[in-house]
């Protein structure tokens, strides 16, 4: 269902069953989350119920940045007044001590809806807010999927940035009954684009695509900048992936995207269906394989099917501004 300040595709007039969608993001962390949300925001199939701001980097202002960012968005789209924008939870502190959030609640009351159409809740940082809306209300569980953009490749798990911020969540959304698929790090690494191709098929979609890679860009030289500050990283170039990485060359992963793109084509054959592990404190996995609480992991993506429907959708609704 588009947004009434987007065209209808020529294909729409065949029908398709609808999705209810809610976006939870970091926005405002850095540079990909708006190109997913835009997709979202731009696939017909999708009935975007709302976008929820998510946290990051257990920073105070994360979410009220984030919030922030997705209207800037929105505004240049022209169809602020036609999206719900709810602020989110800051990380659990424990599984008994967390905050409910306007994020939360709607999760919660959106699941619990008289709707035959399914609820996709596509978490594409921590996944604080599914965690908070599962311990309120339990029975949401049975009632919505969740696809998580997280977690590093299995089977030993680690360091990864949106697990690392709410690793609590992620133990409580594993522990839950709620239909889960995961994106690793393996996977999510696969959407690599070049600024290149950005410029030539982004750029020139009208003020999106222009505030779509500027952004981007912008977050690319402050990270640049960073990461070129810290004494050790010359001394790491040896390695061969060090220099040739995101904030640091002319490319980066558009890793969010998945979650628009396995709504689409669910890669079925290419899920691993498996036991929920444990999460550590670490970040690193303790295997279940005999856990009867199963969810689908997936450490590879068509990269190519997501971006190119994605580049589409942006050239068809804002190819010919002016």
């Amino acid at each position: 269902m588009l947004k009434k300040g987007l065209k209808e595709y020529p294909f729409d007039k065949y029908g398709y069953p609808e999705i209810r969608v809610i976006d939870d993001t970091d926005f405002a962390c850095e540079g990909d989350d708006p190109f997913a949300t835009a997709q979202l925001l731009l696939t017909s199939k999708f009935d975007v119920k709302a976008i929820t701001a998510a946290n990051y980097l257990h920073q105070l202002d994360s979410v009220e940045n984030s919030y922030n960012k997705i209207l800037e968005m929105l505004d240049v789209m022209g169809i602020r007044d036609e999206v719900t924008v709810l602020r989110g939870s800051l990380p659990m502190r424990s599984e008994t001590d967390y905050d409910r959030s306007e994020a939360s609640d709607f999760i919660v009351e959106e699941a619990m809806k008289d709707d035959p159409r399914p609820l996709f809740v596509c978490v594409q940082g921590a996944i604080t807010n599914v965690a908070v809306a599962l311990l309120t209300e339990p029975a949401i569980a049975n009632r919505m999927h969740v696809i998580w953009i997280g977690g590093a490749p299995y089977p030993a798990g680690g360091n990864e940035f949106n697990l690392s911020n709410d690793v609590v969540a992620a133990r409580v959304v594993m522990n839950s009954e709620v239909g889960l698929w995961q994106v690793t790090a393996k996977a999510y690494s696969m959407m690599r684009v070049s600024f290149a191709e950005l410029y030539e098929k982004v750029y020139p979609c009208g003020k999106l695509g222009k505030w779509l890679c500027e952004q981007l860009w912008d977050v690319n030289e402050r990270y640049g900048k960073m990461r070129n500050s810290i004494p050790d990283f010359r001394a790491s170039l040896a390695e061969p992936t060090a220099y040739a990485h995101f904030a640091c060359g002319e490319m980066w992963s558009l890793g969010d995207n998945p979650v628009a793109g396995l709504m689409l084509n669910s890669q079925k054959h290419d899920a691993v269906i498996t036991g929920a592990p444990y999460i550590n404190d670490d970040s690193t996995y303790t295997l279940r394989p005999d856990n009867p609480r199963k969810i689908a992991v997936y450490d590879t993506v068509d990269a190519h099917f997501i971006l190119n429907d994605l580049f589409a959708k942006l050239r068809y609704q804002y190819g010919d501004e002016a």
